[in-house]
């Protein structure tokens, strides 16, 4: 019999399999950390960051991209502190992570952006959404 993570009022439906915690607990892990990373670059360098145009709409998207990671790390945290009651939320990650992905792979080589902090990012998104998901499937949230 496999050992599970509930408290209280939960049903063995609702309860988290303990093999499956540790890889989602890594996966949200890294979502905080390379979130608070990008959010606090994006936020708070925007104006070291845009590329050729320094206006003030490209550096307030860029700011606001850095709020979305927030967000995202906001949405880990939610999910740690409750796996159980995490399935929209994970969803939302996984989504955003998946979203960043292919819009990057759609705009990057369109616009021929050749910085390597690009093809590290689309990197790093995918993986997080595949991650995100498997570890997801793996505690039985999706």
């Amino acid at each position: 019999m496999s050992a599970v993570i509930g408290s209280g009022g939960h049903t063995e439906e609702q309860a988290i399999p303990q093999t499956g915690i540790g890889f989602l607990r890594v996966m949200l892990g890294l979502q905080i950390a390379l979130g608070l990373l990008w959010g606090i670059s994006m936020l708070f360098f925007a104006r070291q960051i845009v590329l050729t145009e320094a206006s003030g709409a490209h550096i307030e998207k860029i700011a606001l991209e850095g709020g979305a990671h927030f967000a995202l790390v906001f949405g880990a945290i939610l999910i740690w502190r409750a796996p159980q009651r995490g399935r929209e939320v994970l969803m939302v990650l996984i989504f955003l992570n998946a979203l960043w992905t292919i819009t990057d792979l759609i705009y990057v080589p369109l616009l021929g952006l050749t910085e390597t902090d690009f093809p590290a990012k689309i990197i790093v998104n995918a993986v997080l959404a595949i991650g995100l998901f498997i570890a997801g499937k793996r505690a039985a949230l999706l």
